[in-house]
Protein backbone atom coordinates (compact mmCIF):
# COMPACT_ATOMS: atom_id res chain seq x y z
CA UNK A 1 0.00 0.00 0.00
CA UNK A 2 3.09 2.10 -0.01
CA UNK A 3 4.34 2.57 -3.42
CA UNK A 4 8.35 2.80 -2.17
CA UNK A 5 7.91 -0.59 0.20
CA UNK A 6 5.98 -2.21 -2.73
CA UNK A 7 9.08 -1.71 -5.17
CA UNK A 8 11.26 -3.54 -2.54
CA UNK A 9 8.81 -6.59 -1.86
CA UNK A 10 7.35 -6.66 -5.76
CA UNK A 11 10.31 -8.72 -6.95
CA UNK A 12 8.29 -11.83 -4.58
CA UNK A 13 5.71 -11.13 -6.51
CA UNK A 14 6.87 -11.24 -9.74
CA UNK A 15 6.76 -14.59 -10.29
CA UNK A 16 3.79 -15.82 -12.33
CA UNK A 17 4.33 -19.48 -10.85
CA UNK A 18 3.23 -20.55 -7.54
CA UNK A 19 5.36 -22.94 -5.84
CA UNK A 20 8.15 -22.90 -3.42
CA UNK A 21 10.70 -21.55 -5.16
CA UNK A 22 8.33 -18.40 -5.15
CA UNK A 23 9.22 -18.22 -1.05
CA UNK A 24 13.13 -17.53 -2.22
CA UNK A 25 12.68 -14.97 -4.47
CA UNK A 26 12.98 -11.96 -2.78
CA UNK A 27 14.28 -8.85 -3.33
CA UNK A 28 17.63 -6.76 -2.71
CA UNK A 29 16.29 -4.14 -0.99
CA UNK A 30 13.69 -5.82 0.89
CA UNK A 31 16.07 -5.75 4.41
CA UNK A 32 16.45 -2.20 4.17
CA UNK A 33 12.56 -1.27 4.57
CA UNK A 34 11.18 -4.60 6.74
CA UNK A 35 13.36 -3.26 9.82
CA UNK A 36 10.21 -0.53 9.83
CA UNK A 37 7.98 -3.02 10.47
CA UNK A 38 9.93 -5.06 13.12
CA UNK A 39 11.12 -1.34 15.30
CA UNK A 40 8.13 -0.97 17.42
CA UNK A 41 8.33 -4.28 19.11
CA UNK A 42 11.53 -3.01 20.32
CA UNK A 43 9.68 -1.57 22.74
CA UNK A 44 8.23 -4.46 24.03
CA UNK A 45 9.81 -7.78 22.87
CA UNK A 46 13.14 -8.92 24.21
CA UNK A 47 15.67 -9.04 21.26
CA UNK A 48 16.48 -13.36 21.88
CA UNK A 49 12.48 -13.78 21.91
CA UNK A 50 12.44 -11.94 18.57
CA UNK A 51 15.00 -13.12 16.96
CA UNK A 52 13.71 -16.87 17.30
CA UNK A 53 10.24 -15.78 16.36
CA UNK A 54 11.58 -14.21 13.24
CA UNK A 55 12.70 -17.48 12.38
CA UNK A 56 9.63 -19.32 13.08
CA UNK A 57 7.82 -16.80 11.14
CA UNK A 58 10.16 -16.73 8.11
CA UNK A 59 10.26 -20.69 8.22
CA UNK A 60 6.55 -20.83 8.44
CA UNK A 61 5.73 -18.52 5.43
CA UNK A 62 7.67 -21.31 2.98
CA UNK A 63 5.27 -24.30 3.03
CA UNK A 64 2.52 -21.71 2.17
CA UNK A 65 4.02 -20.63 -1.55
CA UNK A 66 2.28 -24.08 -2.98
CA UNK A 67 -0.79 -24.82 -5.31
CA UNK A 68 -0.80 -28.64 -4.08
CA UNK A 69 -2.46 -28.07 -0.51
CA UNK A 70 -6.35 -26.96 -1.16
CA UNK A 71 -8.28 -26.09 1.99
CA UNK A 72 -7.30 -26.98 5.90
CA UNK A 73 -10.71 -27.42 7.56
CA UNK A 74 -11.12 -25.20 10.96
CA UNK A 75 -7.47 -24.15 10.40
CA UNK A 76 -8.31 -21.90 7.57
CA UNK A 77 -10.28 -19.25 10.52
CA UNK A 78 -6.45 -18.63 12.54
CA UNK A 79 -3.24 -19.39 10.35
CA UNK A 80 -2.51 -18.45 7.17
CA UNK A 81 -2.53 -21.26 5.03
CA UNK A 82 -1.86 -21.84 1.11
CA UNK A 83 -5.03 -20.82 0.02
CA UNK A 84 -4.99 -17.83 1.74
CA UNK A 85 -1.42 -16.66 0.51
CA UNK A 86 -2.43 -17.59 -2.92
CA UNK A 87 -4.80 -15.00 -3.03
CA UNK A 88 -2.09 -12.16 -1.39
CA UNK A 89 0.02 -13.04 -4.46
CA UNK A 90 -3.21 -12.75 -7.42
CA UNK A 91 -3.18 -10.01 -9.48
CA UNK A 92 -7.22 -10.81 -10.08
CA UNK A 93 -9.21 -7.77 -8.75
CA UNK A 94 -10.60 -9.35 -5.68
CA UNK A 95 -7.26 -10.36 -4.66
CA UNK A 96 -5.23 -7.10 -4.44
CA UNK A 97 -4.15 -5.51 -1.32
CA UNK A 98 -5.22 -9.04 0.88
CA UNK A 99 -4.12 -11.50 3.25
CA UNK A 100 -1.22 -9.47 4.14
CA UNK A 101 -0.59 -12.36 7.35
CA UNK A 102 2.63 -13.93 7.91
CA UNK A 103 1.52 -17.29 10.54
CA UNK A 104 -1.94 -15.83 11.12
CA UNK A 105 -5.44 -14.72 9.51
CA UNK A 106 -7.07 -13.31 12.35
CA UNK A 107 -5.36 -9.70 11.63
CA UNK A 108 -6.98 -9.86 7.79
CA UNK A 109 -9.97 -10.86 9.34
CA UNK A 110 -9.87 -8.57 12.32
CA UNK A 111 -9.08 -5.23 9.82
CA UNK A 112 -10.95 -6.01 7.14
CA UNK A 113 -8.44 -7.26 4.53
CA UNK A 114 -9.24 -10.70 4.76
CA UNK A 115 -10.16 -12.36 1.61
CA UNK A 116 -11.60 -16.07 0.83
CA UNK A 117 -10.38 -18.02 -2.50
CA UNK A 118 -12.58 -17.45 -4.90
CA UNK A 119 -12.47 -17.37 -8.73
CA UNK A 120 -9.06 -19.22 -9.85
CA UNK A 121 -6.10 -16.85 -9.08
CA UNK A 122 -3.75 -15.79 -11.35
CA UNK A 123 -0.38 -14.92 -10.09
CA UNK A 124 1.85 -12.24 -10.97
CA UNK A 125 2.21 -8.31 -11.16
CA UNK A 126 -1.08 -6.41 -12.49
CA UNK A 127 1.39 -4.93 -15.15
CA UNK A 128 3.69 -8.23 -15.84
CA UNK A 129 7.53 -7.35 -16.07
CA UNK A 130 7.90 -10.14 -19.08
CA UNK A 131 10.91 -10.66 -18.73
CA UNK A 132 13.74 -13.55 -16.76
CA UNK A 133 16.49 -10.55 -16.01
CA UNK A 134 17.00 -10.48 -12.19
CA UNK A 135 18.54 -6.81 -12.51
CA UNK A 136 15.40 -5.48 -14.21
CA UNK A 137 13.10 -7.24 -12.16
CA UNK A 138 14.99 -5.55 -9.10
CA UNK A 139 15.35 -2.05 -10.68
CA UNK A 140 11.96 -1.51 -12.96
CA UNK A 141 9.93 -0.44 -9.83
CA UNK A 142 12.28 1.94 -8.73
CA UNK A 143 12.52 3.86 -12.50
CA UNK A 144 9.31 3.64 -12.72
CA UNK A 145 8.74 5.73 -9.25
CA UNK A 146 11.98 8.39 -10.79
CA UNK A 147 9.94 8.64 -13.50
CA UNK A 148 6.55 9.09 -12.16
CA UNK A 149 8.53 11.43 -9.61
CA UNK A 150 9.69 13.91 -11.86
CA UNK A 151 6.54 13.94 -14.35
CA UNK A 152 4.26 14.61 -11.19
CA UNK A 153 3.49 18.03 -10.79
CA UNK A 154 3.43 19.61 -7.45
CA UNK A 155 5.68 18.99 -4.18
CA UNK A 156 2.53 17.44 -2.64
CA UNK A 157 1.62 15.09 -5.34
CA UNK A 158 5.32 14.02 -5.38
CA UNK A 159 5.68 12.87 -1.81
CA UNK A 160 2.60 11.14 -2.75
CA UNK A 161 4.11 9.23 -5.29
CA UNK A 162 6.40 7.63 -3.10
CA UNK A 163 4.32 7.22 -0.49
CA UNK A 164 1.02 6.07 -1.26
CA UNK A 165 -0.15 3.45 -3.30
CA UNK A 166 1.23 2.34 -6.25
CA UNK A 167 -1.98 3.07 -8.29
CA UNK A 168 -2.47 6.60 -7.04
CA UNK A 169 -2.11 9.73 -8.74
CA UNK A 170 -3.26 13.30 -8.82
CA UNK A 171 -7.05 13.39 -7.71
CA UNK A 172 -7.45 9.55 -7.15
CA UNK A 173 -7.74 7.72 -3.42
CA UNK A 174 -4.57 6.62 -1.72
CA UNK A 175 -4.26 2.82 -3.29
CA UNK A 176 -5.73 4.31 -6.99
CA UNK A 177 -9.09 2.80 -8.37
CA UNK A 178 -10.35 -0.52 -8.21
CA UNK A 179 -11.78 -0.31 -11.77
CA UNK A 180 -8.03 0.46 -13.62
CA UNK A 181 -6.95 -2.86 -12.19
CA UNK A 182 -6.62 -4.78 -15.38
CA UNK A 183 -8.82 -7.41 -15.47
CA UNK A 184 -7.91 -10.99 -15.36
CA UNK A 185 -9.93 -13.56 -17.73
CA UNK A 186 -8.42 -16.86 -16.16
CA UNK A 187 -6.79 -17.94 -18.92
CA UNK A 188 -3.76 -15.82 -19.05
CA UNK A 189 -0.56 -17.66 -19.73
CA UNK A 190 2.87 -17.20 -17.94
CA UNK A 191 5.55 -15.64 -19.96
CA UNK A 192 7.84 -18.27 -21.42
CA UNK A 193 8.85 -17.91 -24.80
CA UNK A 194 9.93 -20.87 -26.88
CA UNK A 195 13.33 -21.61 -27.12
CA UNK A 196 15.45 -24.81 -28.57
CA UNK A 197 15.66 -28.02 -26.40
CA UNK A 198 19.51 -27.56 -26.30
CA UNK A 199 19.09 -24.25 -24.79
CA UNK A 200 17.15 -25.40 -22.26
CA UNK A 201 19.87 -28.05 -20.94
CA UNK A 202 23.04 -25.41 -21.58
CA UNK A 203 20.89 -22.94 -19.31
CA UNK A 204 20.21 -26.25 -16.69
CA UNK A 205 24.05 -27.19 -16.72
CA UNK A 206 25.58 -23.62 -16.82
CA UNK A 207 22.99 -22.80 -13.60
CA UNK A 208 23.98 -25.81 -11.78
CA UNK A 209 27.75 -24.96 -11.49
CA UNK A 210 26.32 -21.56 -10.02
CA UNK A 211 24.80 -23.51 -7.86
CA UNK A 212 28.77 -25.19 -7.11
CA UNK A 213 30.26 -21.72 -6.73
CA UNK A 214 27.54 -20.51 -4.68
CA UNK A 215 27.61 -23.43 -2.53
CA UNK A 216 31.64 -23.57 -2.03
CA UNK A 217 31.35 -19.10 -1.13
CA UNK A 218 29.06 -19.51 1.32
CA UNK A 219 31.57 -22.41 2.87
CA UNK A 220 34.49 -20.08 2.52
CA UNK A 221 33.21 -17.04 2.34
CA UNK A 222 35.03 -16.11 6.13
CA UNK A 223 38.38 -17.20 4.57
CA UNK A 224 37.78 -15.14 1.22
CA UNK A 225 39.39 -11.46 0.70
CA UNK A 226 36.33 -8.67 0.25
CA UNK A 227 37.39 -8.02 -3.28
CA UNK A 228 37.01 -11.86 -4.40
CA UNK A 229 33.84 -12.20 -2.76
CA UNK A 230 32.34 -9.31 -4.81
CA UNK A 231 33.96 -10.43 -7.60
CA UNK A 232 31.91 -13.81 -7.21
CA UNK A 233 28.80 -12.52 -6.24
CA UNK A 234 29.13 -10.30 -9.55
CA UNK A 235 29.58 -13.29 -11.66
CA UNK A 236 26.66 -14.88 -10.35
CA UNK A 237 24.77 -12.02 -10.85
CA UNK A 238 26.12 -11.45 -14.42
CA UNK A 239 25.06 -15.42 -14.59
CA UNK A 240 21.49 -14.88 -13.74
CA UNK A 241 21.40 -11.97 -16.30
CA UNK A 242 22.71 -14.29 -19.02
CA UNK A 243 20.48 -17.07 -18.37
CA UNK A 244 17.21 -14.94 -18.42
CA UNK A 245 18.45 -13.05 -21.50
CA UNK A 246 19.18 -16.74 -23.51
CA UNK A 247 15.16 -17.73 -22.24
CA UNK A 248 13.85 -14.94 -23.65
CA UNK A 249 15.44 -15.78 -27.16
CA UNK A 250 17.22 -12.40 -27.04
CA UNK A 251 19.48 -10.97 -30.13
CA UNK A 252 22.51 -10.27 -28.18
CA UNK A 253 22.63 -13.21 -25.32
CA UNK A 254 25.00 -15.21 -27.08
CA UNK A 255 27.42 -12.54 -27.28
CA UNK A 256 26.87 -11.60 -23.54
CA UNK A 257 27.30 -15.77 -22.71
CA UNK A 258 30.72 -16.16 -24.42
CA UNK A 259 32.30 -12.94 -22.35
CA UNK A 260 30.49 -14.68 -19.13
CA UNK A 261 32.18 -17.73 -20.32
CA UNK A 262 35.73 -15.78 -21.10
CA UNK A 263 35.20 -14.25 -17.67
CA UNK A 264 34.83 -17.43 -15.91
CA UNK A 265 37.19 -19.16 -17.58
CA UNK A 266 40.27 -16.36 -16.92
CA UNK A 267 39.00 -16.27 -13.57
CA UNK A 268 39.01 -20.28 -12.78
CA UNK A 269 42.32 -20.24 -14.15
CA UNK A 270 43.67 -17.45 -11.89
CA UNK A 271 42.38 -19.24 -9.09
CA UNK A 272 39.34 -16.60 -7.83
CA UNK A 273 36.69 -19.47 -8.65
CA UNK A 274 37.12 -22.90 -6.90
CA UNK A 275 34.65 -25.98 -7.04
CA UNK A 276 33.42 -27.77 -4.52
CA UNK A 277 34.47 -30.56 -6.50
CA UNK A 278 38.01 -30.56 -7.32
CA UNK A 279 37.67 -32.93 -9.84
CA UNK A 280 35.06 -30.86 -11.71
CA UNK A 281 38.08 -28.42 -12.47
CA UNK A 282 38.84 -29.36 -15.97
CA UNK A 283 35.46 -30.40 -16.81
CA UNK A 284 34.47 -26.79 -16.25
CA UNK A 285 36.87 -24.96 -17.91
CA UNK A 286 36.05 -27.12 -20.77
Amino acid sequence: EVNILWAAHQVHHSSEDYNLFTALRQSVLQKYTSWMFNLPMALFIPPSVFAVHLQFNLLYQFWIHTEVITKLGPLEWILNTPSHHRVHHGRNPYCIDKNYGGTLIIWDRIFGTFEAEDAKVVYGLTHPVNSFDPIMLQLRPLAHIWNTFWATPGFSNKLSVIFKGPGWGPGKPRLGLPEEIPVVTGKEVPFNPPVPAYINCYALVHFAIIVDLYTELLASVSMLSQGTVLLRIGFIILSLASFGLLMENKSKAGILEILRCLVFVGAYKLGYFRSQFSFLGYAYEV
